[in-house]
């Protein structure tokens, strides 16, 4: 089966619970391990495994190699609900296999290095390749790009608010003799804005929403109203697309300088996908930091 890197980047909740289950839930919640991300997802069966591989098994033994049966038996359940953990953990490079020398053997699973934190430096590795890709890729598409004379529409003001930040990092494969929407794709791909039931991409709506009325025109501030229009969608259509370009730091808010409408708006950060970029790029780094700072805390004794 081919291994795909994959990891989420989220500000981990600094409010949680005290003890090393609480901090370890949090952190495996925010990287994406315990699956979707609703308010009661660490009280489903599968998070609750999750968290105890960690808890019980990774965390108080780094140095041990496990076979699946060693695992399940640990934890108290059946074999079938472990596989996809350990699938996620090794497609992230946070363990890997030691192969028997007899065929009849049975083959264990360890974190890498037989260490806690250094597993964890070969995931951060991993992902830093990642945005070496997308850096690439946003090069090239900046070169076909205009950006903004000011770094906000005319007659226009940032609208602050609190946003959440949220952005996917996976490995792709790109196209050879790429050209501007197959380079689009790949970094859509890549960060989580199209998944496959958005192929082919340029008719999807998130591609045409980011593209249409924002990479392309990074002078002007639209409306949900204007932008719903535009793609031929409905408003909460446009909405949903709206916040997840918010919460990946592509557009902010803003509104009429004047006080006068609009009221809420929406426009490329910075006028200019590469500045903007940057932007997302030193928040990946920070929550990075935070991550690996979590998982010194809970190597700790």
């Amino acid at each position: 089966m081919e291994l795909m890197f994959k990891l989420r980047i989220r500000n981990l909740n600094e409010t949680y619970g005290g003890g090393k289950g609480n901090l370890a839930a949090d952190f495996l919640q925010a990287i994406g391990f315990l699956g979707t991300d609703g308010p009661r997802t660490r009280e489903t069966k599968r998070a609750k495994t999750g968290i105890r591989l960690f808890t019980k098994c990774l965390i108080p033994e780094p140095t041990r190699s496990w076979t699946t049966s060693d695992v399940a038996t640990e934890l108290g359940v059946p074999l079938q609900a472990i596989y996809r953990h350990l699938q996620w953990l090794r497609e992230a490079g946070f363990l890997t296999e030691d192969f028997p020398g007899k065929a009849e053997d049975p083959k264990k699973i360890r974190l890498w290095h037989y260490d806690l934190e250094k597993a964890w430096a070969g995931v951060e590795n991993r992902a830093r390749i990642c945005l070496d890709t997308y850096r690439e890729i946003v090069n090239n598409l900046n070169q076909t790009l205009k950006e903004a004379k000011e770094i906000v529409p005319e007659g226009m003001m940032i609208l602050e608010k609190d946003e959440s930040f949220g952005i996917d990092i996976r490995e792709i494969r790109r196209e050879t003799g790429q050209n501007y929407e197959s380079e689009l794709g790949a970094l859509g791909r890549g960060i989580g804005l199209f998944s496959n039931h958005h192929y082919p991409y340029r008719e999807s709506i998130p591609y045409k929403i980011i593209d249409e009325c924002f990479f392309q025109r990074p002078d002007r501030a639209w409306t949900a109203e204007e932008i719903a229009a535009w793609i031929e969608t409905t408003r909460p259509t446009a909405y949903r697309h709206l916040n997840r370009l918010i919460s990946l730091g592509f557009i902010e808010r803003c509104r009429a300088e004047d006080g006068g409408p609009p009221t809420s708006a929406f426009h490329l950060r910075y006028g200019s996908l590469k500045k903007g970029w940057a932007k997302i790029e030193t928040q990946v780094e920070l929550v990075l930091d935070k991550y690996r700072k979590t998982i010194k805390q809970l190597a700790e004794n």
